[in-house]
């Protein structure tokens, strides 16, 4: 890990045309910094013209929202998304014939039912049809994926289907890996992919794979890349993945500036494929390297307790004056933490932060919140794919008009309107009926309907007037019997249409990104808490991200931060007065 203490601060660039890597700590306000840079490039470059844009990249959705919604210029002169966003649009979508047939001139993809991308959601007739090709491959039996017990680890695996460098090409892997045992020697991964792309299905995942696939094929689309964006600058550098660096590369090897922000202690994405050192390692000539080193979330108590968590950066005060409260470790359950909290401050939330989804469930057990999903629940009971995706696209159109994204809410049923129907009714006419469905849903008394009561309804009206199937009959099963007993109001709690969440108990890697005043970081075991916060120095650069992970949770905390682990000796008493960390058995 380079010493980020001797890089020059950085406030504003000397000359735009600069490649450049910025160090930026937690509440660094690196994002306040990304936004002024953005306006300065707008204003003074020379390298636009009329046609070209200024690319930044962000890690969520939420993030680039923001971003974009700050600006106070012209705001048409920017492509602000999420790389999967901006690589679907500018390289997949315009120059998606190039990957319609594959080597041996064979169908690879039906561009003509693409219509953006989804997120991985393992839909049951291609579960059965991938099996059934699997099993004539390989001429033997595999019924072991449909055992109840089995099942849902092969799901789960391939859910987390990833592409990976391997032998300096690209391939399919399993990112978690469940026990299942699935086959892939001899190419089960890609026949099952198969199935989607030849019904015109592409996964957020996919979107990587065929950008490399469309660079690769035809390099001269890079040019083009880089004629539209003399600019691209990316947050959040640490977080990306190898085949992600490699795009980023390939694009901005001439003529476009580009310019990193990151941040190596607060890459915790190993599991998804990040690789944190290729933000120390990403190079480009003269490219210049600062640091952002305020921070200007956290109190000064808070800071101090951060800084002692790592060697490479010293964090100075940033625009919170006051000292704050002790930094303290609450020894006990997580229910006798919560218990002691609600006593002493029963005016004032406070988040608790884990590190497993797992932990989080047993949390919400112990202090009494339910852990149903029935976001989950509606995907499980149906497996008629077109069926269960409109529904969720009706739901997920609703929160999207709620929070004042009308382009998204009308995208989003569009869509599903668009894929239902083929090409038998014109684009417009879809439009004004994904309008009239909207306005139908901002009813209440709608809402409140069963979900069989509205989809059938609905189901009905398009057939008679477009004549075309939204989706299938409810007939029987499990499905007909879930949506008759639920209504749309009740699953929409559960429908995300971005990264922010309410739920006071969450994972540390679904808080990146947020800031609490009140937050609690729990331990389960008092090895952790030894080895990643008294002994932190010597593992926050460590190759497996665990360390980090309880930095990034520690470092999200505004004004308190509470610390809860099992069990407590001298040794460990001795090592908290010294870094002026407080404790007390709850």
């Amino acid at each position: 890990m380079p010493d980020i203490n001797l890089l020059p601060h950085i406030s504003t660039l000397t000359d735009i045309e600069t490649h450049f890597k910025v160090f930026a700590g937690p509440g660094a306000g690196k994002t306040r910094w990304l936004i002024s840079h953005l306006e300065r490039v707008l204003r003074e470059s020379d390298r636009l013209n009329k046609t070209g844009k200024i690319a930044c990249i962000t890690y969520t959705n939420v993030a680039a929202e923001e971003i974009l919604n700050r600006l106070k210029c012209d705001k048409s002169r920017f492509d602000i998304s999420t790389i999967h966003s901006f690589l679907y649009r500018n390289i997949v979508k315009p120059f998606s014939y190039l990957i319609e047939k594959n080597n041996d001139g064979e169908i690879l993809f039906d561009t003509s039912n693409l219509d953006g991308h989804d997120e991985h959601i393992v839909h049951g007739d291609r579960f059965r049809r991938w099996i059934r090709s699997i099993e004539q491959l390989n001429g033997k039996r595999y019924n072991s994926y449909n055992w109840p017990q089995n099942k849902p680890k092969v799901i789960a695996e391939l859910s987390s289907l990833d592409y990976v460098f391997e032998n300096g090409e690209v391939n399919l892997i399993i990112r978690q890996n469940r026990g299942a045992r699935i086959a892939k020697s001899n190419g089960e991964l890609w026949v099952y992919k198969s199935k989607y792309w030849k019904d015109g299905i592409m996964h957020h995942e996919d979107v990587l794979y065929f950008s490399y696939l469309i660079l690769s094929r035809s390099p001269r689309v890079a040019e083009f890349i880089r004629a539209k964006f003399p600019y691209i600058f990316i947050d959040e550098f640490q977080d990306t993945t190898e085949i992600q660096t490699w795009l980023i590369e390939k694009i901005t090897e001439q003529h476009t500036k580009v310019g990193i922000v990151g941040d190596v202690a607060q890459s915790i994405y190993k599991f998804t494929g990040a690789i944190r050192t290729d933000f120390i390692d990403f190079k480009r000539d003269e490219i210049s390297e600062f640091k952002l080193n305020h921070n200007h979330r956290s109190s000064k108590r808070i800071i101090d307790f951060l800084n002692l968590l790592r060697p490479d950066i010293n964090q100075e005060y940033g625009q919170r004056q006051s000292d704050g409260i002790a930094v303290k470790v609450l020894v006990g359950t997580i229910q006798d933490a919560k218990v002691w909290y609600e006593q002493n401050f029963p005016d004032s939330s406070l988040y608790i932060l884990t590190r497993k989804n797992t932990t989080v469930s047993e949390i919400n057990n112990q202090i009494g919140v339910a852990n149903t999903n029935l976001l989950n629940d509606l995907y499980s009971n149906d497996t008629n794919p077109q069926r269960v995706r409109f529904i969720h696209s009706l739901l997920m159109s609703f929160k999207f008009h709620k929070k004042g994204d009308l382009k998204n809410a009308l995208n989003e049923i569009y869509k599903s309107l668009r894929r239902a129907s083929g090409t038998s009714v014109l684009k417009l006419s879809l439009r004004r009926l994904a309008i009239k469905i909207i306005d139908s849903l901002q009813n209440d008394a709608n809402r409140n309907k069963t979900i069989a009561e509205f989809y059938l309804e609905l189901r009905t009206e398009v057939l008679t007037e477009y004549s075309f199937n939204i989706g299938s009959n409810l007939s029987r099963g499990n499905a007909k019997t879930f949506y008759e007993n639920h209504s749309l109001n009740e699953i929409l709690p559960y429908v995300k249409v971005d990264t922010k969440s309410d739920d006071q108990v969450r994972t540390i890697h679904s808080a990146k990104g947020t800031e609490f005043e009140n937050t609690l970081v729990h331990f389960e075991t008092i090895n952790e808490f030894r080895n990643y916060i008294l002994d932190g120095q010597n593992h926050i650069d460590g190759i497996e991200d665990d360390c980090r992970i309880y930095y990034v949770g520690c470092s999200r905390a505004m004004d308190r931060l509470l610390i809860c682990i099992p069990e407590i000796n001298q040794d460990d008493k001795d090592k908290l007065d010294i870094m002026n960390v407080e404790y007390e058995t709850v």
